[in-house]
């Protein structure tokens, strides 16, 4: 995956926490790659939710902000002193190619259901966990929520939580079962424990909250749920993506 393919994929939100820890560390160490990430998103901010004249209007001034033309535009010069100019040109040129075909600056209502199959990513349970007796019960119900059978998984998981009631991923899973399965009290009384919690699923138990009112189309109280995500958690992009297309 090159560099654009991968700040795409950040700001759609679309990284595992793994990923994204490592594309934040990145940012920290690699100061090209950092101001490429600042031009990209600072176009992706100035162009959306513009209509077709006003895009005009700012192509013309994110050239003179970011290029400089000589010789009736043939030669593009960057306004940078920096290294891998190129990298900016291949932002600039590639986003605005995107751009242009996706065309954001139109308003397009999307469904609970588009907003939900976007958003509900579920990561794997580890089959093997380290330094623990790995049974039969949590091998079978890593495997089965896995394979996405949830139905069958959940009765493993709400067994495998009783005998470890402190594993937050573990609780974390049984609530996407209850979810996944209509069971939709249950599993926002799951999420909300965890989310009264201190763990490292704190966040995203809100944001599995927040689909679970989604998939009962219940915009208000999901938009409600995603608003407690704190600007410094790991899905707060995500989660004001998901407000903005809800609130179209």
């Amino acid at each position: 995956m090159n560099d654009i393919e991968q700040i795409e994929k950040y700001l759609a939100g679309e990284m595992s926490r793994e990923e994204m820890q490592a594309f934040e560390q990145r940012l920290q160490t690699d100061e090209a790659f950092a101001e490429t990430f600042t031009m990209y998103k600072t176009i992706g901010n100035e162009m959306k939710e513009e209509s077709n004249d006003e895009l005009t209007e700012t192509l013309s001034s994110l050239n003179k902000k970011y290029f400089t033309e000589k010789q009736e535009g043939k030669i593009v010069e960057m306004k940078t002193s920096g290294k891998k100019w190129w990298l900016y040109a291949a932002a600039a040129s590639v986003f605005v190619a995107v751009l242009f075909i996706i065309q954001p600056w139109k308003s397009k209502t999307v469904s609970n259901e588009e907003v939900f199959a976007q958003n509900a990513v579920v990561e794997d349970l580890p089959t093997v966990v380290r330094g623990t007796n790995n049974d039969s019960l949590q091998i079978k119900a890593s495997e089965l929520y896995n394979k996405k059978d949830y139905a069958t998984a959940l009765p493993l998981l709400d067994s495998l939580t009783k005998l470890k009631p402190g594993e937050a991923q573990l609780q974390l899973s049984l609530g996407i079962c209850y979810l996944q399965t209509g069971n939709y009290s249950l599993a926002i009384n799951k999420f909300d424990s965890l989310a009264a919690g201190e763990s490292i699923y704190k966040y995203d138990a809100f944001a599995w909250k927040a689909l679970a009112f989604l998939k009962q189309d219940k915009r208000e109280d999901c938009i409600a749920a995603l608003k407690q995500i704190p600007a410094q958690a790991a899905n707060f992009e995500k989660a004001k993506k998901m407000i903005k297309q809800l609130s179209k």
